[in-house]
């Protein structure tokens, strides 16, 4: 079935080494006999201080004393290698105590003062991205888990401490969607740990002689499973993880492995009725009952349609002829499916179907997962890129009226004493008003379109601030500029408020525009590449 059944006798990876054989003392002197002879030849020597001996199934009291004939330390199930818990129980919540305490390290509390928001953000993907490769490519995360790590994220990104809760001001279904989609850009640990375990499939089918293969297929093949991953019942471990967790995954109503589609050659390394590679349904479940009558299941598709000159014929191997009625049918839906099929010299070749060049990654599993969830009618953001990203995620939150006004703070049951604009004192603080209807910020919006040359604007939601520029007569360069200085507008307003209602300073408009001028300046020049640019071209909103 397979040409050859792997031995797996010793691991290497750079200067780690993992030497596997049956438990027996002669076996063990024997290995320090070669350890020793390739001391003698390559003049390395193993540092025996550092080796442990481990046994599966055997008594620690004879691990100890076989260690001490190897003069090495006694180890015991589960141990670290690369990084990865080893003989550890998964789906235990305690074998992920080394994440939880990454997370709590990386994410501590010192961290969440110190940071913007938008550093905590960076931060937070930071995480997300380096701890997945050791744990979430491999193992399949417990609910348990994922639901705890995810608290941690969460109190993270809005501030918590210990002792105290801030409020979680945006849902996390949102914070966790693309930027392209309305959302912050991070991703759920479900979705991540999905996509992860999904690029095992892909593996799978394209990496025919790997040795990690041969080994999964002497260990989970079966006579009498159809599955699209080998999977031995009532086995655990984290293949058999990752086979039943592929196996549930379904992408607007279509299991995954209708993204994995053969496209054929000579049709040898493709199954004729368990793989995906003609139509949308695999053969066994299009014809279901042609696959009771088929003799050999597991053939190929250079077993069953054989190349010929002038086209192609079939080659059926039934245990009886189909005769009934519904296997007509079937024979009949078969050869229509099949009409269209020719073969090649070449050899098969997997392709991803979930993206448009055929190549498969784990971002494209994520964005289909996120695609499948049911679309909303949101706002999506424009992120300006040349200022802080604390500046945008301010504007985001502003649009979906997720800042901490008096208004937005009495729909959560906190009444504050002054519920007022601190800027003209005579309506309620909300979003609306604050940036829109109220005199202060008219204001500043006409001075900033007299420096810029638009038109004066005219806003009734803060959904038309942000789309102002479309309408500003502004194009390039200059277009994004001033998309840019209009939420730092927005950010300078709110920091000019936090100032006048916390430490009771004066609110002037003055103090508003000079800041939009010169942090606008500065982030221009810095970042976004007008490095040339002056004092005084700035001033007069030219050259850029």
């Amino acid at each position: 079935m397979f040409g050859w059944l792997p031995t797996i006798s010793h691991l290497l990876f750079a200067d780690d080494a993992i030497i596997i054989g049956e438990w027996s003392k002669m076996n063990l002197e024997n290995v320090v006999r070669i350890l020793r002879c390739f001391r003698i030849c390559s003049g390395l020597k193993i540092n025996l201080a550092k080796s442990n001996l481990f046994g599966l199934g055997v008594p620690v009291g004879e691990i100890e004393e076989m260690a001490a004939i190897v003069r090495c330390s006694s180890g015991s199930f589960p141990f670290k290698y690369l990084g990865v818990t080893v003989g550890a129980n998964m789906n235990k919540v305690s074998s992920w105590k080394m994440v939880y305490d990454v997370f709590d390290d990386r994410l501590s509390k010192w961290k969440s003062l110190c940071l913007s928001i938008g550093g905590r953000v960076v931060l937070i993907k930071s995480v997300l991205q380096s701890l997945p490769g050791y744990y979430f490519s491999i193992y399949r995360a417990p609910v348990t888990v994922i639901k705890d790590l995810e608290v941690k994220i969460k109190k993270f990104l809005w501030g918590n401490s210990e002792g105290s809760r801030s409020m979680h001001w945006v849902k996390w279904d949102r914070v966790a969607l693309p930027k392209a989609n309305g959302g912050l850009g991070l991703s759920k640990l479900l979705t991540i740990n999905l996509a992860l375990l999904s690029k095992w499939g892909w593996r799978y089918k394209t990496e025919e002689n790997s040795l990690w293969k041969r080994v999964v297929e002497a260990l989970h093949y079966s006579g009498r499973k159809w599955d699209f991953l080998p999977s031995r019942k009532g086995w655990s471990g984290p293949w058999s993880n990752i086979a039943k967790v592929i196996a549930r995954i379904t992408i607007d109503g279509k299991p995954i492995r209708c993204f994995f589609k053969s496209d054929i050659g000579d049709g040898s390394a493709t199954s004729f009725w368990l793989d995906p590679w003609v139509g949308e349904v695999l053969l066994k479940d299009l014809c279901p009952l042609l696959f009771v009558l088929e003799s050999r299941k597991k053939c190929k598709v250079s077993d069953r349609l054989i190349r010929y000159s002038n086209g192609v014929s079939k080659n059926w191997e039934w245990r009886r002829n189909p005769v009934s009625g519904q296997e007509v049918v079937e024979l009949a839906r078969m050869y229509a499916a099949l009409e269209s099929v020719e073969l090649s010299c070449g050899r098969d070749k997997w392709k991803w179907t979930g993206a448009a060049d055929g190549t498969f990654s784990v971002g494209s599993v994520k964005k289909l997962l996120i695609g499948s969830r049911d679309p909303s009618d949101i706002f999506i953001f424009d992120w300006c890129k040349w200022i802080p990203a604390k500046c945008n995620i301010f504007a985001w939150r502003a649009e979906m009226d997720r800042l901490p006004t008096a208004a937005a703070l009495a729909r959560r049951g906190i009444i504050l004493d002054d519920q007022f604009c601190p800027f003209c004192s005579e309506h309620m603080e909300t979003v609306e008003h604050m940036f829109l209807a109220c005199g202060f910020a008219s204001v500043l919006w006409q001075h900033l379109s007299a420096w810029c040359k638009v038109p004066n604007p005219f806003f009734f939601s803060f959904k038309d601030l942000l789309e102002f520029k479309l309408y500003s007569g502004l194009s390039g360069k200059k277009a994004e500029i001033f998309y840019g200085l209009l939420i730092i507008g927005c950010w300078s307003l709110w920091r000019l408020r936090n100032k006048s209602r916390f430490n009771n300073k004066e609110a002037r408009i003055e103090d508003v525009l000079s800041e939009v001028k010169s942090c606008g300046f500065l982030w221009a020049k810095n970042r976004a590449k007008l490095g040339s640019l002056s004092w005084s071209d700035w001033c007069k909103f030219v050259n850029m």
